[in-house]
């Protein structure tokens, strides 16, 4: 399911486009502030009105893009070319301008996720924690992390399956295979991985002789 971060103060407008969506399967937060982007974690699709983005608007957006690449459309009530052309330039892939059908906002977004759906099922995310599975390339905060093969694929397991308990069997057989290695090497990599993570591994956490797990609970 797509999770949808809507940024949007109009509480009627916001409930409409809400309770269409959801109609339609998506999983649909609703947020009042530009600060709310940046607070919120495990959307893929961000839409939001453009007044609530100030003047660092296009930089959000930018910010946004780098972050996570993920589809952003902007709602505005400017019926402005040279605005909009500034909006597809930083990076957003639709703009709508209000008043608006909600039908068509759907359409609209739908559209673009068919557009996506090959570079979404490429992405992991956890608390801006990003792993581009197909590059082998990890992202924390935008900033780019150099990870090994093992560390990337254990990180891979743990944001595949976070918040759950991934006992160190589980992910020794799922990394080494039959080339089975000594749970203290095992051990090594998830310190280092920790730490590489810098102020993110704090969600890294170790359940004594049992294993691991990737959560927000810290």
């Amino acid at each position: 399911m797509v999770k949808v971060l809507l940024i949007e103060d109009d509480k009627s407008l916001a409930r409409e486009i809400y309770e269409v969506f959801t109609d339609n399967g998506f999983d649909v937060e609703v947020g009042s502030s530009r600060d709310d982007i940046f607070r919120r974690n495990g959307y893929s699709f961000l839409i939001f009105d453009l007044a609530l983005m100030g003047m660092r608007g296009l930089e959000v957006c930018r910010e946004v893009k780098k972050r996570k690449e993920i589809p952003i459309i902007v709602l505005s009530s400017v019926c402005d070319v040279s605005v909009k052309v500034k909006w597809f330039e930083m990076g957003a892939d639709d703009f709508l301008v209000k008043p608006f059908s909600t039908r068509e906002l759907l359409a609209r977004s739908k559209a673009i996720l068919r557009r996506y759906k090959e570079k979404l099922r490429n992405v992991l995310e956890f608390e801006d924690i990003i792993l581009k599975k197909k590059e082998g390339r990890v992202l924390v905060e935008g900033r780019s992390v150099d990870l090994t093969k093992i560390e990337i694929e254990i990180l891979e397991l743990l944001m595949k399956y976070q918040e759950e308990v991934l006992p160190k069997e589980f992910l020794i057989e799922k990394i080494w295979g039959k080339n089975r290695r000594d749970s203290r090497v095992l051990d090594v990599y998830i310190y280092r991985l920790r730490r590489k993570l810098g102020e993110k591994g704090k969600h890294l956490k170790t359940l004594t002789n049992v294993g691991y797990i990737l959560t927000r609970n810290v």
